[in-house]
């Protein structure tokens, strides 16, 4: 066979390779792991044969759109983590995540079937979420934008609460951007250093009734008092007519 014949066969071979992984990739999106090599062929407008020939299986073929989903969400947190900003960094490869997982249900609940949030990549020994995201995490904390007691666990859990357990994607957006706010550090909080009011203490000499000499009762307001009691206020008035 000439060589621009096998040429030609190998760049047809890609092409078809690939167009049944972008095929499979929505297809999964959409409908979950159910769908069957078939049906991929079928929308994917090759035969049956042409898939079975790359993948053998189903679960190979899971696999393999899997892994590209898992390398696209390790590239873009390389990407972030060469920002500048640590803030904006930390909160777009968040975005990045939710956005594809929100997308891409069925994915996001294989990945996380498969351990993959977890487990450490063979091909480069560390996780590949995790590693990203722990990174980005650290750096916004030192940065003081980010609160400092949370931890990458703690961030993976809120996140796949929020995008595997709401079906409706508008509000699961909305519940992702309160979730945004309780992950930033309070920047210059209100503090008000105040002294509780209290009422002012007259700085008077307590003095007693001048008919029983008793002490006189004390008044919040208003003058003050200048007999103990009523019986004591009659008895200075008549003492007085008397005199007088």
């Amino acid at each position: 066979m000439p060589a621009a014949t096998q040429r030609a066969e190998r760049s047809d071979s890609q092409r078809n390779r690939q167009n049944v992984l972008e095929t499979a990739d929505r297809l999964f999106a959409e409908r979950g792991a159910a769908v069957s090599l078939n049906e991929i062929a079928v929308a994917a407008g090759v035969g049956a044969g042409t898939v079975y020939r790359h993948f053998p299986t189903k679960d190979a073929l899971l696999a393999t759109v899997l892994d590209q989903r898992l390398g696209q969400l390790g590239e873009y947190g390389e990407r972030a983590l060469a920002m500048p900003d640590p803030e904006a960094a930390f909160f777009s490869y968040l975005r990045f995540i939710t956005e594809q997982a929100l997308a891409n249900r069925a994915i996001c609940e294989a990945l996380v079937a498969r351990g993959d949030w977890q487990e450490p990549s063979k091909a480069i020994g560390r996780c590949v979420l995790d590693s990203p995201l722990s990174l980005l995490l650290a750096r916004a904390q030192r940065a003081g934008v980010v609160r400092g007691d949370l931890d990458v666990e703690d961030v993976r859990a809120l996140l796949t609460g929020c995008t595997a357990r709401i079906d409706d994607p508008a509000r699961a957006q909305r519940l992702l951007e309160v979730l945004w706010d309780g992950f930033r550090a309070q920047r210059n909080p209100e503090v008000r250093n105040e002294t509780p009011a209290v009422p002012e203490l007259r700085n008077e000499t307590k003095r007693n009734c001048p008919v029983c000499g008793g002490p006189l009762p004390e008044t919040a307001t208003g003058r003050p008092a200048k007999y103990c009691s009523a019986a004591c206020r009659q008895k200075a008035f008549r003492k007085k007519r008397k005199t007088t």
